[in-house]
């Protein structure tokens, strides 16, 4: 009897020792941390707000808001229009001025088929809305363009010539985006009620297309040889 008592013990002390091993090895695990990562050379960051959809077991009330132009004449009563500077950038690469942008050339095949003037407006709206306070721009313009260098090169006939080709910097264009609009703020929200179905429905037989909403300028392209 006490034979099998002693083996009994003993063998709990075994499984208490195991115990005890494992838990020490698991809070002497080490963490890897980025420090010992090498050779990244991009970093990136994608920041998204929730969306809250209606669905039949939910109905959410409109909110109705009043849009707040900030800048105003010396008069106090007519509006100024701001132009867009760059100046709360931070990411301004060197050799560049505030209203210049890196862009990408968007491929098709080996051949440039243009670049991305949608992803390049909205960049520019956002910075200009920080620049000035602004939640957004009213009535915004842009004029968007290449930066240009001369370089030197040769006509068909061997002679040296000097011509105006699109500045590059690592594979991308330099943009210029002038910009002028009115910087605005949201302001007096509340709850829409049966009086403001006049606003949706103003919208509704107001509302045209965006592509009618703007002249365009067709662009130029020459090519030398």
């Amino acid at each position: 009897m006490r034979k099998s008592t002693r083996s009994l013990l003993l063998a709990g002390l075994a499984l208490l020792a195991g115990f005890h091993g494992a838990w020490a090895q698991r809070g002497t695990t080490k963490t890897i941390t980025t420090t010992k990562l090498t050779g990244i050379q991009e970093t990136f960051e994608h920041t998204e707000a929730f969306s809250l959809e209606a669905g039949h077991e939910m109905l959410v009330t409109p909110l109705v808001a009043t849009v707040k132009v900030l800048s105003k004449n010396d008069d106090g009563k007519t509006f100024e229009r701001a132009t867009f500077t760059g100046s709360a950038r931070q990411d301004i690469p060197e050799g560049l001025s505030g209203n210049e942008y890196l862009v990408g050339k968007l491929m098709d095949g080996k051949r440039v088929a243009a670049i991305d003037v949608d992803l390049l407006k909205a960049q520019a709206t956002y910075d200009f809305c920080r620049e000035t306070g602004a939640d957004l721009i009213v009535v915004p313009q842009f004029n968007i363009r290449h930066r240009t260098q001369i370089v030197d090169t040769f006509d068909s006939e061997g002679n040296p010539i000097k011509i105006e080709q699109p500045a590059e910097r690592d594979g991308k264009y330099v943009m210029i985006v002038d910009m002028v609009g009115f910087p605005a703020v949201y302001t007096g929200f509340r709850e829409g009620t049966r009086n403001d179905a006049w606003i949706k429905k103003l919208f509704k037989e107001g509302q045209i297309e965006n592509e009618d909403a703007h002249i365009h300028v067709e662009e130029t392209i020459t090519k030398t040889k």
